[in-house]
């Protein structure tokens, strides 16, 4: 035991400091660095991080994982299952062939009773043995598993993620100015970042139930490393964006007041790379990545050396042809919700395209901002009501405390606190600019205050909603709440949607910038607005969790 807490305690030390130095370095190289003059501290870390990375994921897949097959049933196959009458109706059961003789009987009544009780003993034993897995020296996929939907976020955002490293790649050659202003490492920083996030992407989608019981320090050190690379990307990614576009932001104000560029020409931000352009886009996407990669890694890790129980299967599960514990995947009791969301998204769609040929076509672009206040308005007021008779339709069902605490909770309220701090700096500079920026302001200063309303709101029914479940067949029938769910799973997909264009809604009304500042402004941008993006597509995700859980009975331990 001191053993394998002494190397937990050096495991976490060794994360922290990978955590510490992945934040200084892109701290230092933001405030330090100068056009053409390369320091390779930073890029020489990361290097180090993404290779080290891929070493572990080898590791793990050909040295701790080689031969081990995902299984999702570990017991026996060949289980016998006798399923009896009790002994009081055995004698009452009709038969069309019963024989009048009582002496050509199976068994005697003696011995027929002695091997009922044996078989009750020998059932009732085999239904409260249980199984710890995995054995001693192996590994089991076995572990508490993650929400289907949040790996296929997961997914969908390393997709993201890999597509702004192929840009970054093909910056480097796409003029020779870029040659120049990188440093000559840069494409083997994002190439090793594109093959570890493809390979870690692959890993934890297949193994994120893995429970290992062999080379523990090994494999907690491992698992640490790949959590401190995960959070460094995270802050490395944020640091950098905000630095290049302030940057960026900087030479063009400059060009501006000068109305010459004679001396700035040899810039390098003066050309609008495809790196640049979509990286308003897709760098929420790396940073969403990476807070759903530590946070499954992290319990890969509170897992490593853990004896799982499994309860032994009962005859129902072993002899019906749907899974133990199985729930209904149609949308039974949830059309109303679905289609009422479906009208919701489509209404959503048409006024984002609505912004962007106001924002194109018109002179005064606060007409499309205000196009975009009044549809986001909309879509707030609306699921802050359905919220309120959801709670009130879900309190029906059994609250199971401990489920309060789980990977998807935590996520949820890391990333309800990025929306509060980015909604409270907006609410700031709303408020202030009142009298100088007229409807804009006022549409603004309305929308951030009921998002913060909507926000909390949501954030506890959620939460809630999370811990229960069905009581009774009544409820299972009747699957109250199950249609606001719906609608407002929709309704957050619409809302992740909006949020995803939350960089271009505040570069039309600069009201937020001018009051902070171009560098101010763009690091809360850079550190916030990803976390408000991923807030609204994990409030979908657990959503979905809770329509299809909220709907099965307690699943017993």
């Amino acid at each position: 035991m001191a053993r394998s807490a002494m190397t937990k305690l050096l495991c976490g030390l060794y994360c922290l400091l990978l955590v510490v130095f992945g934040i200084v370095f892109a701290v230092a190289n933001a405030l330090t660095v100068k056009e053409r003059e390369h320091k390779y501290y930073l890029e020489a870390f990361l290097v180090y991080l993404y290779a080290g990375s891929l070493i572990v994921l080898l590791y793990l897949q050909i040295g701790i994982l080689r031969g081990v097959k995902v299984r999702q049933n570990f017991f026996d196959h060949n289980i016998k299952v006798v399923i009896r009458r009790s002994t009081e109706n055995i004698h009452q059961s009709p038969s069309p062939t019963r024989r009048s003789n009582d002496d050509d009987s199976i068994l005697d009544k003696e011995t027929r009773k002695d091997a009922l009780d044996q078989i009750s003993t020998a059932s009732n034993a085999s239904m409260r043995s249980q199984l710890a897995l995995p054995a001693d020296g192996e590994v089991a996929h076995v572990g508490e598993g993650i929400n289907f939907y949040l790996r296929l976020g997961a997914l969908a955002f390393s997709i993201g993620s890999v597509t702004l490293d192929g840009f970054h790649i093909s910056s480097y050659f796409e003029t020779e100015n870029t040659e120049t202003c990188e440093s000559k490492i840069f494409t083997l920083v994002y190439v090793l970042h594109l093959i570890f996030t493809f390979v870690q992407t692959f890993f934890l989608f297949k193994n994120h139930k893995l429970v290992i019981d062999k080379c523990k320090p090994a494999v907690r050190f491992g698992l640490m490393h790949l959590l401190a690379t995960n959070i460094c990307v995270w802050a490395v990614t944020a640091v950098t964006e905000t630095a290049e576009d302030s940057r960026q932001q900087d030479y063009f104000a400059r060009v501006r007041q000068n109305h010459s560029s004679i001396y700035l020409t040899r810039s390098c931000y003066e050309e609008e790379t495809v790196a640049r352009t979509a990286s308003p886009y897709l760098f929420p996407c790396t940073i969403m990545y990476s807070i759903i990669a530590a946070g499954i890694i992290y319990r890969m890790y509170q897992h490593v050396g853990v004896k799982v129980k499994q309860r032994w299967p009962s005859h129902t599960s072993l002899t019906s042809s749907a899974p133990h514990g199985a729930a209904s995947m149609d949308c039974e009791k949830a059309n109303k919700g679905l289609f009422s969301g479906l009208l919701i998204a489509v209404v959503t769609l048409i006024a984002i395209a609505t912004f962007f040929v106001f924002e194109a076509r018109l002179k005064v672009p606060e007409t499309a901002i205000n196009v975009f206040f009044v549809m986001e308005l909309a879509l707030l007021s609306i699921t802050g009501v359905c919220i309120v008779i959801g709670h009130i339709r879900l309190t029906q069902l059994k609250f199971m405390e401990n489920y309060f605490l789980s990977l998807d909770s935590v996520l949820l309220a890391v990333a309800v606190g990025g929306a509060y701090v980015y909604l409270s700096f907006m609410l700031i500079s709303a408020a202030s600019t009142v009298s100088a920026q007229g409807l804009s302001s006022i549409l603004s200063l309305v929308v951030i205050t009921l998002g913060l309303i909507q926000s909390t709101m949501q954030t506890v029914f959620i939460l809630d909603g999370l811990c229960r479940c069905s009581e009774n067949d009544s409820q299972i029938d009747r699957k109250p709440g199950r249609a606001i769910v719906t609608f407002t799973l929709v309704c957050n997909l619409a809302l992740w949607v909006v949020g995803m264009f939350e960089n271009k809604k505040t570069t039309v009304i600069p009201f937020h910038q001018d009051f902070y500042g171009i560098l101010s402004w763009n690091i809360i941008l850079h550190l916030c607005v990803p976390l408000y993006i991923f807030f609204r597509f994990h409030s979908a995700i657990c959503l979905s969790k809770i329509w299809y859980q909220a709907y099965q009975k307690e699943k017993m331990p």
